[in-house]
């Protein structure tokens, strides 16, 4: 019943080093279907797998500790009701801190001055002023 005669073989082509035989189509076949069956198992163990964590996650999560209070507060600090009105207010606070005099430590004799006063102190100040260059400096560069 297998009366496939081959067809003759051309010299030249052998003689450039092509391949002069038929590709083996049940073996390519068989190749597909086998990588068909090994990603269709391949997708059916991690299905098994996810359902055997979602399984196991159901159970050991599902119940709270007997520690855990169900009212209990969150630690501070807690969301703003209102953000701008607490903004405002910090503003207003850190206005207050840069532009008043008061004691940061009264025990140790520790002021705050306004910002203003404190640079106008730091730039008549000597101890901060940089050195003045002299003529010999600048002649020998």
């Amino acid at each position: 019943m297998n009366d496939h005669t081959p067809e003759p073989v051309d010299e030249n082509a052998v003689s450039r080093g092509h391949e002069v035989t038929e590709t083996n189509v049940s073996m390519v076949i068989k190749f597909g279907y086998g990588l068909t069956a090994m990603t269709v198992v391949s997708f059916l163990l991690m299905w098994g797998m996810f359902v055997a964590i979602e399984d196991f996650n159901e159970t050991s999560f599902a119940t709270p500790s007997p520690l855990v209070q169900d009212n209990q507060l969150p630690p501070a600090p807690r969301l703003q009701v209102i953000p701008e009105e607490d903004l405002a207010i910090l503003r207003a606070a850190e206005e207050k801190k840069l532009t008043t005099y008061g004691w940061v430590i009264r025990t140790a004799e520790i002021v705050q001055i306004p910002i203003d006063r404190a640079m106008q102190l730091i730039a008549n100040d000597d101890r901060f002023k940089l050195p003045a260059r002299s003529k010999l400096s600048n002649e020998g560069q």
